[in-house]
């Protein structure tokens, strides 16, 4: 009898304790496609940001910048750095890879090809101009919606899965 009730006593303590210890469920990942923008992109988020352009700048701010993950960079003609945690990076045909951390990434220019897989917010701009005969400026797609066309206007966003997803 002392034994069915110390297994009940256990019972009782350990099952709501486990209950207790799981996580709590994080939001999934939203998703941001782009393909040939012309224009301005934000980006404050965590996950993976993979990319190239064919003209511009591209402007990333790691709050860490000391830790294991580092930004990828290629084809830059012209590296700034403002402090520790600031690089720009300027010239044609520039690919980039910042995976893993929380990033604050900007990219201006043309010919802007990005896949974002991961939690944030952002901003993008469309350069699109009619009296400056620039019909098309690329389009865009935020979580595997149909692709249309960048906004003439700003506009923000929030990185994270739909609701019902």
């Amino acid at each position: 009898m002392r034994r069915l009730l110390v297994l009940f006593l256990v019972l009782l303590v350990v099952v709501p304790a486990a209950a207790w210890s799981q996580p709590l469920p994080q939001p999934e990942d939203g998703t941001l496609s782009i393909r040939e923008g012309r224009g301005m992109v934000f980006l404050n988020a965590r996950g993976s940001i993979t990319g190239r352009f064919e003209k511009g700048k591209l402007t990333v701010t790691d709050p860490r910048p000391f830790d294991s993950k580092r930004p990828v960079v290629y084809g830059a003609t012209k590296t700034t750095y403002r402090g520790a945690k600031t690089t720009i990076y300027q010239g044609r045909n520039i690919r980039f890879r910042l995976i893993g951390a929380m990033y604050q990434t900007r990219v201006e220019g043309r010919g802007i090809f990005m896949s974002v897989i991961g939690r944030g917010r952002g901003v993008i701009d469309g350069a699109g101009d009619v009296q400056a005969g620039i019909f098309y400026d690329g389009v865009w797609s935020l979580n595997d919606e149909e692709y249309h066309s960048l906004p003439d206007e700003t506009t923000g966003f929030q990185l994270v899965a739909p609701p019902g997803s």
